[in-house]
C-alpha cells in the first residue's frame, strides 16, 4: 500500500449528489453512481453507458470510442490502443502528426468523462491488478489534471470481494461447515492486454489478496482475432469467399463477434451476416461452435488456472470461482473451468456493472471513515459482521408487562 493525496472531500466540494464508481480497463471505462439499480449506468458515452479505450489517429482531431472502434481492423496502423498498462512508459504511437503516450491517451480519456462525472462527490476507480503503485500515482495525477475528484482507488478483485463477502459468509461452506467460515475465491477477469487470475480469501475481519497471475498472451485481442480468423474459414469453406480479402468486410466481421457471444451465451442461435461490396453470406453459429474454434485457447487458460483451482496449500480448494462478464464471454473457458474445479466449487458469472457497483460500495464506505486512504491493493478491511440470528432474540433488560385493565 501507499498513501496517496486524494481529491477534496465531498464536504469541501459538495455537488448534491453521492458517489460514483467507476472500473477502468484496458478495454473499457463503466460507471455508476452509488445506491443506484443494477443496469443503471452514467451515460460516458452518448447513447452508450461505457466508453471503450480506443483511440484513432486517422483524422486531424483524434477520435476516442465507439467511432475509432469502427476503424480498428480496417486501419489498424492509426489505432491507439492497450496503453493503460504502459501508463508511465516512454511507449509512443505515431501517425501524421499525431504523438500519443500512454499518459496523453489516458489524459483523453478522462478529459471525456470528467464532464458526466462532475455533478457527482466525488469518483472511486476500480483497476486491474496489473498497475504498479507508481502507475497509480500517474492515473492520480492525470485524474487531477481532468478536474476528476478522485476518492480512492483499488483493485478489481479486492473491491469484488469486498462487496460479496457477507454473503459469501453466510452461505455454508463446503462439506457442511458452520456460517462464517473463512474461505478462498478465485476470480477471473479478461481485457484488451491480459487474460488475470486471483485468489482472495475472505473472513470475519477482511479480504485479502493471496495470489495473482496476469498473461498477456492470453488477453481478449488474441480471443477475438482467433474467432475472425475461425468464422472467416468457415466463410471460406460455405462460399469460397474470404472476407479477410476486403478490409471492410473484415471490418465489419469484428463488430459483430461480441453481439454474436452475448448471444451465444444468452442460449440464442448466434446469426451472423458476412458482407463485401458485391457478395454476401449468411453463417449460423452455436455456442458448441464457439467453444471449438477457441478450444486451445481454453486448453492454455486451464493449464495457467490449476495452481488457482488447486487453492493454497493451507486451504484446500476455493469454494468459489467468480467471472466477469468479459471473462464469462470468452467461449468455453466458463465450462472448462467447472470440469476442472472441484464439484464442491461454484462457478459464477458476474455482471456486467459488477466492478462500478463494488466501487460505490467502497466509496460509500470511505466517506463514512471506514476505509484508509491509500490505494487498496492488498486487503481491505470489512465492517463487523452482525449474525441475523442474534437480531431475532428478544432482549432480556427489556421486561414486558401488560398494563391493567
Amino acid at each position: 500500500m501507499a498513501l496517496f493525496q486524494w481529491s477534496k472531500s465531498s464536504s469541501e466540494r459538495a455537488s448534491g449528489r453521492g458517489p460514483a464508481g467507476v472500473e477502468l480497463n484496458s478495454s473499457r471505462v463503466l460507471a455508476t453512481e452509488a445506491g443506484s439499480a443494477r443496469g443503471k449506468l452514467i451515460p460516458l458515452e452518448e447513447p452508450r453507458s461505457e466508453l471503450r479505450l480506443v483511440i484513432s489517429m486517422e483524422k486531424k482531431t483524434p477520435l476516442l470510442g465507439q467511432g475509432a472502434l469502427g476503424v480498428v481492423r480496417k486501419a489498424p496502423h492509426v489505432i491507439c490502443d492497450r496503453y493503460l498498462p504502459e501508463l508511465g512508459q516512454p511507449k509512443s504511437w505515431k501517425h501524421g502528426r499525431h504523438n500519443l503516450t500512454a499518459d496523453s491517451a489516458l489524459g483523453m480519456v478522462f478529459d471525456h468523462i470528467a464532464k458526466p462525472l462532475s455533478v457527482f462527490e466525488g469518483s472511486w476507480f476500480v483497476l486491474p491488478n496489473y498497475l504498479s503503485l507508481s502507475q497509480v500515482q500517474r492515473l492520480n495525477v492525470l485524474a487531477e489534471k481532468s478536474k476528476i475528484r478522485l476518492t480512492g482507488t483499488a483493485t478489481l478483485p479486492l473491491a469484488l470481494a469486498a462487496e460479496r463477502a457477507t454473503s459469501f459468509l453466510a452461505a455454508p461452506a463446503s462439506g457442511g461447515s458452520a456460517h462464517g467460515m473463512p474461505g478462498y475465491v478465485v476470480i477471473v477477469d479478461v481485457d484488451e492486454h491480459a487474460l488475470m487470475f486471483h485468489t482472495i480469501r475472505i473472513d470475519e475481519a477482511e479480504v485479502r489478496s493471496i495470489n495473482s497471475a496476469t498473461l498477456p498472451h492470453l488477453g481478449w485481442r488474441l480471443w477475438n482475432s482467433k474467432l475472425l480468423d475461425a468464422i472467416s474459414d468457415r466463410c471460406v469453406r460455405a462460399c469460397r469467399r474470404d472476407p479477410r480479402d476486403s478490409a471492410d468486410a473484415e471490418q465489419d466481421l469484428f463488430e459483430q463477434i461480441e453481439p454474436c457471444l452475448e448471444r451465444a451465451r444468452a442460449g440464442q442461435r448466434a446469426e451472423i451476416i458476412v458482407r463485401a461490396a458485391h457478395w454476401y453470406q449468411d453463417l449460423s453459429l452455436t455456442q458448441a461452435d464457439l467453444d471449438a474454434f477457441c478450444s486451445s485457447l481454453c486448453s492454455a487458460a486451464i493449464v495457467e488456472a490449476r495452481p488457482f483451482l488447486a487453492g493454497p496449500n493451507d486451504a484446500g480448494i476455493p469454494r468459489a470461482i467468480w467471472l466477469t462478464a468479459a471473462a464469462g464471454l470468452l467461449p468455453g473457458l466458463a465450462l472448462a473451468l467447472h470440469k476442472n474445479s472441484s464439484d464442491r466449487t461454484a462457478v459464477r458469472v458476474l455482471h456486467s456493472e459488477a466492478g462500478a457497483h463494488a466501487a460505490c460500495y467502497l466509496a460509500t464506505r470511505a466517506a463514512a471513515g471506514e476505509l484508509p486512504k491509500t490505494h487498496l491493493d492488498t486487503a481491505i478491511p470489512l465492517p463487523p459482521r452482525v449474525d441475523p440470528r442474534l437480531l431475532s432474540r428478544p432482549n432480556p433488560s427489556v421486561s414486558s408487562s401488560t398494563p391493567k385493565g
